[in-house]
């Protein structure tokens, strides 16, 4: 005879089947996984880092919208779909939190605007929102019109210079001020350092590898802790300096100090740990896209005459020979436009960086595990034959037709979508419109490569050498430049 404890047991188990059994019919199967490759960690790996954009599209052939993938101790999913792409990042976006290396909550113990969710995110963004309003939009404009000029006059006729480069130093030095205030020069070599540092700790993450090997006193690792406190040195200089008396000035840290010492906090932040932990982030994490842009830019203007030409003309009678002005941002819509094309063609990551699921979720009819690192397919987004006409043509003009290209707001999300949209935007914007039309004013650059520059297939933004030869524009083409425009 069963004794009388597994009797009990025995009869608990089959009420508790019975009961699973019956939840199963009134809720319907469980979702099964999101197709894709299985195993085939280290190959994956080797993939993504050779060339994302061209290993999201092979998974979207042979599997789908959502994709699901593995890299080493890492699951993760890819997303293609338009309307699934809205429910990771607004409809269901409380539960896809932004994921960053382990590592970095030792250089970011209060976290930045980019890693919070929830009523801590809104209150920071709230700030920022404040931060980039108008008052503060036109002192940074009159920095960032500045620094084209300087980029513009920093370059002559029969140089060959590296692009990528050139443009790293313009938007560097135009976010430092910005950031830190009028006067602050930091070698741009610092900020790259930090950022090199950051990207090793991401790769390493994924490779699981142990703390400890992050730690050891390679080279790399090195120069980067080192560039990070001297960036830091810079940044509670800067605090220092907005808080004597006589500073005026309208700088992103003024604004937090102030704000901080009056009024107790700052969006959230209140201590100056926590305000550099946010100001840090700005300064490493801004560059890389606008440099990628101009790049870009740069690229598609020379494959496509026509449009370098309706730049040129724009330009002419804009600046008329003088230097570009704050004021002039709104009578370059053309150039504002070509930005439109080259953000949707060849955006600064094509493919954002990942979001964790918290908890089981359901996207497409599919299980995404917690866990689960979702990746959006924001380039191969861009390119959707659904959403837009000729998606592989470089054409400017579909940004100025009325009615605007009939897609779906979703379909367009070079600068993000939801809560984490990027709030710098519009001064993104400024430093691709005020440097390009600056330079088309007086010179042309002739990429020496046909291919673009190389995309940072780890991170954001480009990579590697990219010259281009600097020559003056010949009066013949400002001559047809007017002739045009008139």
């Amino acid at each position: 005879m069963m004794p009388q404890r597994h009797y009990r047991h025995a009869l608990a188990a089959q009420a508790y089947a019975m009961i699973a059994s019956q939840v199963r019919k009134s809720v319907g199967p469980s979702p099964p996984p999101a197709p894709g490759p299985k195993g085939h960690r280290l190959h994956n790996l080797r993939q993504r880092t050779k060339n994302h954009s061209a290993f999201a599209d092979e998974l979207r052939r042979e599997y789908g919208e959502v994709v699901s993938f593995e890299l080493p101790s890492m699951k993760c999913c890819v997303v293609f779909d338009a309307e699934l792409i809205r429910e990771v990042l607004v409809t269901q976006q409380p539960y896809f939190r932004p994921w960053f290396p382990g590592d970095l909550t030792d250089d970011w113990k209060y976290g930045s605007i980019t890693l919070h969710q929830g009523a801590e995110h809104r209150r920071r963004a709230e700030f920022m929102t404040s931060v980039f309003a108008d008052d503060s939009a036109g002192a940074y404009a009159e920095i960032i019109a500045e620094k084209a000029t300087a980029l513009s006059e920093r370059l002559s006729a029969g140089q060959t210079v590296d692009l990528v480069k050139e443009f790293e130093r313009f938007s560097w030095d135009a976010i430092v001020e910005i950031v830190l205030g009028r006067g602050v020069e930091l070698p741009r070599q610092l900020g790259e350092e930090a950022l090199t540092l950051y990207k090793m700790y991401l790769v390493l993450d994924i490779l699981r590898l142990p703390k400890l090997f992050k730690s050891l006193p390679l080279p790399t690792l090195r120069r980067g802790r080192k560039s990070v406190r001297l960036v830091d040195d810079a940044i509670y200089a800067a605090m220092q300096r907005a808080r004597d008396s006589g500073y005026s000035g309208r700088d992103v840290v003024a604004q937090y100090v102030r704000a901080t010492d009056l009024e107790g906090a700052a969006g959230g932040l209140d201590s100056d740990q926590a305000i550099r932990d946010e100001l840090i982030q700005l300064l490493t994490g801004f560059t890389d896209a606008p440099t990628s842009a101009l790049a870009f830019g740069v690229h598609y203007l020379a494959r496509n005459p026509d449009v370098l030409l309706k730049v040129e003309r724009e330009a002419d009678a804009v600046l008329n020979g003088g230097s570009i002005e704050p004021a002039d941002f709104d009578r370059l819509p053309y150039t504002s436009a070509v930005l439109d094309e080259v953000l949707r063609i060849d955006p600064p990551t094509a493919v954002m960086l990942p979001k964790e699921a918290t908890e089981d979720r359901v996207l497409g009819g599919y299980l995404i595990p917690k866990g689960t690192l979702v990746h959006v397919a924001m380039r191969a987004l861009h390119h959707r034959s659904e959403h837009w006409d000729r998606p592989s043509d470089f054409r400017p003009e579909r940004w100025l037709e009325n009615p605007r290209p009939p897609c779906p707001a979703h379909a367009y999300i070079p600068f993000g979508l939801g809560p984490h949209f990027c709030q710098g935007m519009d001064i993104a914007r400024r430093l691709f419109v005020f440097a390009m039309a600056t330079l088309a004013n007086r010179l042309r650059l002739e990429p020496r490569f046909t291919d673009p520059p190389n995309r940072d297939d780890t991170a954001v933004g480009v990579v590697g050498l990219w010259t281009a030869d600097v020559r003056e524009r010949q009066d013949s083409s400002r001559l047809q430049a007017g002739e045009q425009h008139a």
